[in-house]
């Protein structure tokens, strides 16, 4: 009878799992006409064709490096999916998504996963209190349960390929690491002399390992960006290279040094001083309000549309910048890559042993790491049905028996890894130079694989998941921790809002409304979370479905001499008359006194320049005939008799928005706001 009861539990669930799936892959259906589908396959297929000869260019070009063919092969890749991709679905590109499509689409696959660790949990449960006969029977419920679960994760995850805004995500991705990287060699190197602003200091020697230095160094440089104060760096007699942090990474400065720090003081105690200290985490007394986990207020609507975890991604830019190889370490890791053979899709894994376990972390069997593995290939099989794929892993541990463990267990799978990287990070040689190598070359690799399943209490795992922000475009979802969710040493609260209300079933859950807000303390991975509502002074666990993240957004500095749209530095060109230079959302066209006509890309290189004779004029946009400029910057005849100006061409797949700039000769030179040039007669 009990069996039989929780048959129709199951059965409940799986109709569940069906109807989301439906929901899911008609979310954002999308139609074409004959005519457009034969356009964009001609275009696919000529983009194939050119990727494949420069790949070959590539290759024999014995001078290029492997990551330049990488980039290559994962670009070949994707056009070869859409190629072969036979479910008829064909994508029209679009503009921008809404931020609401964006948040509900990532929101859906949160929900799938926590449905998934409920599920998982309380069927297993249920299977060690049945008999031998029933459990077998058992296992192939909740193997089916998996499995259709798995299937709905690719429906998501396939979202965006076929939504129409990949174009869009892949160019906002882009143009925010461009300006984020601008602004950055801007704080750290401005234009009066250092001593001549206002500054910050910080000290990399913290008692603590490499990923905790980092994320301290880190901490100092939230704070730096926040305050608009160039960081000088302290490093000598550091204890993983005593020639100090230049000698491995490039200086975070190439005007302010540690001769510019003099008359310094303690920044919770003089915040107004020209130079400031940024003690360590622990021991400061407040918190501000622009202290992690907070993103600028300036460019927060975009991070959020554009990622699912916008603290993270905004942690790996200024990490990118801070981060930044000597050319030794660049050529090292690059002789690693080859050694390796690296290649995609691939998953990494961090396993934590000696010192750390039964400390600040519990022990994890290969097995626990495996089983996120394991789901992560069958769920890209059914995402790519028509690839053939190895599956790959690359294992980072501080413990060499770990890989005859993993290659035992796991014959089917290819394991990368190097066992002396595993020897150098044990306790007795940690520190040093060889040992810091090591670490760079894990945490390098990690931050390469498509997806990651680590311990989030390992400093380690964070870097590589912030690392590896950097190159994709929204890579929040690809992590599986085994105990914590991500946090950031030295956090405000880590706070949720409850958009459904909740009645607690059992003693250890409380009970909440909606709109209530939790601080949130982890995820259990069984579909509750441990939190309280400070405001109703209550504590416990809660269904981690109900409630959703809140992003703390925080004024910080303005960097006004940063264009936000183009991340360029803001000039404007010189010996144009005044009349006649005008600038857009794009590009600018300008005449100069010489009555040459010249074309500006955003970041004012010039693009073109056109021999004219006489004045040009500043004039009105004209909606009917234009010509439009090409990818390779070349002006390409267009002509749209009538209608709406763009609404009826073949040669765009969205409408845009134009603004004027200036005639010569009677031509009009025109700008829109997706960067293309246009000209009319």
């Amino acid at each position: 009878m009990f069996f039989f009861g929780n048959k129709f539990y199951v059965i409940f669930i799986s109709i569940w799992i069906i109807a989301l799936y439906f929901i899911v892959t008609t979310f954002h259906s999308i139609s074409n006409n004959d005519k457009s589908s034969e356009k964009r396959i001609e275009f696919l297929q000529n983009e194939l064709n050119l990727l494949r000869q420069n790949y070959r260019e590539t290759q024999s070009n014995t001078s290029s490096t492997h990551y330049q063919w990488e980039e290559l092969k994962h670009e070949l890749t994707r056009v070869k999916r859409q190629l072969i991709d036979k479910s008829g679905a064909k994508t029209i590109p679009k503009q921008v998504p809404s931020l609401e499509y964006e948040q509900l689409r990532r929101k859906i696959e949160t929900q799938a996963r926590e449905l998934s660790y409920f599920t998982n949990n309380e069927l297993q449960k249920i299977s060690e209190k049945l008999s031998e006969n029933d459990k077998f029977k058992w296992k192939q419920v909740i193997e089916r349960f998996n499995d259709q679960s798995r299937v709905l994760l690719a429906s998501i995850r396939n979202l965006t390929n076929v939504d129409g805004y990949q174009s869009w995500r892949e160019y906002e991705h882009k143009s925010l690491s461009k300006l984020m990287q601008t602004r950055l060699n801007s704080l750290q190197n401005p234009s009066k002399p250092c001593t001549d602003v206002k500054r910050l200091i910080c000290k990399i020697n913290k008692d603590c390992g490499y990923g905790c230095q980092i994320h301290h160094v880190m901490h100092c440089f939230h704070i730096a960006y926040a305050l608009g104060r160039p960081m000088i760096l302290f490093s000598e007699g550091w204890q993983y290279n005593r020639g100090g942090f230049d000698q491995i990474f490039q200086s975070p400065s190439h005007t302010c040094n540690t001769s510019m720090a003099y008359n310094v003081s303690i920044w919770d105690q003089n915040e107004t001083a020209d130079v400031i200290e940024i003690p360590s985490s622990d021991f400061l007394k407040s918190l501000k309000d622009f202290m992690p986990m907070a993103i600028p207020e300036d460019v927060s609507e975009r991070l959020i549309r554009l990622h699912g975890n916008p603290f993270v991604w905004f942690t790996g830019q200024l990490m990118k910048y801070l981060l930044r190889p000597q050319a030794w370490l660049t050529q090292f890791l690059e002789e690693k890559y080859n050694t390796l053979k690296f290649e995609t899709p691939i998953v990494g894994i961090h396993v934590r042993r000696t010192d750390k376990v039964g400390t600040e972390a519990a022990f994890h069997d290969i097995s626990e790491y495996m089983k996120y593995v394991e789901d992560y290939y069958i769920i890209y099989k059914y995402q790519n049905p028509n690839i053939n794929v190895s599956k790959r892993v690359y294992i980072a541990t501080d413990e060499p028996l770990v890989f005859d463990d993993a290659r035992t267990k796991y014959p089917d799978y290819i394991f990368y890894g190097d066992k002396s990287v595993a020897k150098s990070a044990q306790v007795n040689s940690r520190y040093g130079t060889e040992s810091l190598k090591g670490v760079l070359s894990d945490v390098h690799f990690l931050s390469l694989c498509d997806y990651l399943v680590c311990t989030f209490s390992s400093q380690i795992c964070r870097i590589a998941y912030e690392t590896m922000q950097q190159r994709t475009i929204d890579g929040a979802w690809r992590v599986q921790s085994l105990d914590d969710v991500y946090y950031f040493g030295g956090q405000h609260d880590h706070q949720q809002r409850a958009f459904i209300s909740h009645k607690a079933v059992k003693s250890k859950e409380f009970s909440f409304e909606r709109g209530a807000i939790i601080s949130a303390e982890g995820n259990h991975w069984n579909g509750f979370s441990k939190g309280s509502d400070k405001a109703n002074n209550q504590s416990g666990l809660y269904p981690s479905y109900k409630t959703e993240e809140i992003v703390r957004i925080a004024q910080m500095y303005h960097y006004s001499e940063i264009n936000p749209i183009t991340g360029s530095v803001q000039h404007s060109p010189t010996g144009l008359t005044d009349a006649c230079y005008d600038k857009a959302d794009s590009h600018f066209v300008t005449c100069a006194q010489n009555g040459n006509i010249y074309v500006f890309d955003r970041n004012l290189d010039l693009v073109k320049r056109i021999r004219r004779d006489g004045p040009c004029h500043c004039i009105a946009v004209h909606k009917r005939s234009l010509f439009v400029g090409t990818k390779a910057n070349e002006l390409e005849v267009r002509s749209f008799p009538g209608g709406d100006l763009l609404q009826n061409s073949d040669y765009f797949n969205e409408p845009v928005s134009a603004s004027a700039f200036c005639l010569s000769n009677s031509s009009v030179f025109i700008g829109t706001r997706d960067f293309k040039i246009m000209m009319m007669n």
